[in-house]
């Protein structure tokens, strides 16, 4: 079994002025959303071996939440093509991810995590809001086994629905 925990960067900052789309942090909302689903996947006794991020700010600072309460001894892996990436980018980065790991959380941009989630799971999510995660099942031995629609959709969380 291979799992993976699609997360959605957290609510960034929009307001500050000469920041490039790349370097925009979080804003306040975001700021406090990340440590709270962080806690909330810890709680539930979601394992992850490893977190893979997109390298924009916004995208560290939330898998940064998450390595806090998940995988404290463990760096997070940053891959520039998840910047911005489409569902097939991400896909790419999935099929590469080493077959030692089964738990693995990809941090993200939209439209692609929702996108991701939509080609993998056998249902829909319509929309990942902000620091959204889907954490999808696979029943498969190595991750470039994975086909489309296959997934088993465990869990849809998102910072509102847990309010």
């Amino acid at each position: 079994m291979k799992t993976v925990l699609f997360a959605r960067h957290a609510k960034s900052n929009w307001n500050e002025a000469g920041i490039s789309d790349f370097a925009r942090p979080l804003n306040s909302r975001g700021e406090e959303d990340a440590p709270r689903m962080a806690s909330y996947l810890q709680q539930s006794a979601y394992i992850v071996d490893q977190i893979i991020s997109s390298d924009a700010a916004r995208a560290l600072a939330t898998a940064t939440e998450y390595k806090n309460c998940l995988t404290p001894n463990k760096e997070i892996i940053h891959d520039h093509s998840l910047y911005l990436a489409s569902h097939l980018d991400i896909a790419d980065v999935v099929k590469n991810i080493p077959s030692k790991y089964s738990n693995v959380m990809i941090v993200g941009h939209n439209p692609g995590m929702t996108e991701i989630v939509d080609h993998y799971a056998e249902g829909r999510v319509q929309d990942m809001p902000t620091c959204s995660i889907a954490i999808i099942q696979f029943d498969v031995a190595d991750w470039n086994e994975i086909k489309v629609g296959k997934g088993h959709l465990l869990a849809f969380e998102y910072p509102k629905k847990l309010a």
